[in-house]
């Protein structure tokens, strides 16, 4: 592959990985003084072969890093959000997959195999109809209520229907992101590798003491709590059915 057709955004995100490398070598220097005097020193290896060598090394510790650290917060977060309790379609008095708009684009979307555009009958309704038909003759009861039945339960199955195609498309809304441009995605990739870094520091600091400088702590303690900002957002959206219905009707309209 050509790296001068691969986008540049990508390999920024992809680069950043050298910060928490950076900072995890800086570390294992100051844990054990004089490693990197002595690798500087070594007269067999010329300067760039050592500057490549360091490089290397700390792409390969900072990426690993930031990769740990995505697949440690991300089964963090699945592990909760499948223990949160879910709330079912029928406690939804007005739910996000009942939008007007949203099953209109669904739909010609879908086509003959969207579900049918009705609402789950409420209790009012279904209570009102009951006693509409127990004004009928006793023979024309039992069909009545059967038909009643029926199309009650048939409403709520294709309320179901809409509630599974909208948790299909919130999936695809929550995997794709709302930053695609240039500027968010590098901002998200250096963000991605500072918080790897800080979280190598502030654990590192609980071993080696020179590591405990303020103003290492306080930048720390900063990129920490956007990690779990990022994570404690990422949770509720996934949750509140509601904060996805904007990008979901943005992306089935294409824009």
């Amino acid at each position: 592959m050509d790296p001068s057709k691969y986008p540049v955004e990508k390999l920024i995100h992809f680069v950043a990985g050298i910060i928490p490398g950076f900072v995890a070598l800086l570390i294992f220097e100051q844990a054990a003084p004089g490693r990197f005097h002595w690798f500087v020193n070594l007269e067999f290896l010329g300067y760039r072969t050592k500057l490549g060598l360091i490089l290397l090394a700390a792409f390969v510790v900072g990426y690993s890093m930031t990769n740990f650290l995505m697949m440690l917060a991300g089964a963090i977060g699945g592990a909760i959000g499948a223990v949160m309790e879910m709330r079912s379609a029928s406690s939804y008095d007005v739910a996000p997959w009942r939008d007007p708009t949203w099953r209109t684009l669904v739909r010609k979307r879908l086509g003959a195999q969207s579900p049918k555009d009705t609402l789950p009958m409420s209790r009012q309704a279904y209570e009102w109809q009951i006693k509409m038909i127990e004004l009928k003759a006793a023979e024309e009861r039992v069909g009545a209520i059967a038909s009643l039945e029926i199309e009650r339960i048939d409403s709520y199955q294709q309320d179901a229907k809409w509630e599974q195609w909208y948790g299909h498309y919130q999936t695809i809304v929550l995997q794709r992101g709302s930053n695609d441009d240039f500027q968010s995605y590098v901002q998200t990739g250096l963000r991605i590798n500072l918080q790897a870094a800080a979280v190598c520091v502030l654990i590192s600091a609980v071993f080696v003491p020179k590591v405990r400088l303020w103003w290492c702590m306080l930048l720390s303690c900063f990129w920490l709590l956007s990690l779990l900002a990022e994570v404690y957002w990422g949770l509720k959206r996934y949750a509140d059915k509601w904060l996805t219905l904007f990008d979901q009707i943005k992306y089935l309209s294409g824009e």
